[in-house]
């Protein structure tokens, strides 16, 4: 079986990215709607000076997503792991090629 290039997992964690953005187009609206109101009722912010500020979404957003919403979260936090694998096989390959030159 042929080796994954690093173009390959790039390609791929894009592809996957486009995907869960696809599918939580609502979700995002409905993130948006809720960030941007005058008076947002679904945010809660936990933390102080000394400890990084946690900010929890309560469940207005999260109870009302579906399977296929909930799929392209998945997807969405797959992606970038794809895009960084392929980045950093494409660096050391490319640092391979000037080492046995």
């Amino acid at each position: 079986m042929k080796k994954k290039s690093g173009k390959a997992y790039i390609i791929s964690g894009a592809i996957l990215l486009l995907a869960g953005i696809l599918a939580n187009i609502r979700t995002i609206f409905l993130l948006v709607s809720i960030l941007t109101a005058p008076e947002p009722e679904g945010i809660g912010i936990i933390g102080g000076a000394d400890a990084p500020t946690a900010i929890f979404l309560t469940d207005r957003l999260f109870a009302e997503l579906n399977i296929i919403e909930k799929a392209g979260l998945l997807l969405i936090i797959i992606a970038p792991v794809l895009i960084i694998i392929g980045i950093v096989k494409c660096l050391c390959k490319k640092r391979r090629s000037k080492d046995s030159e």
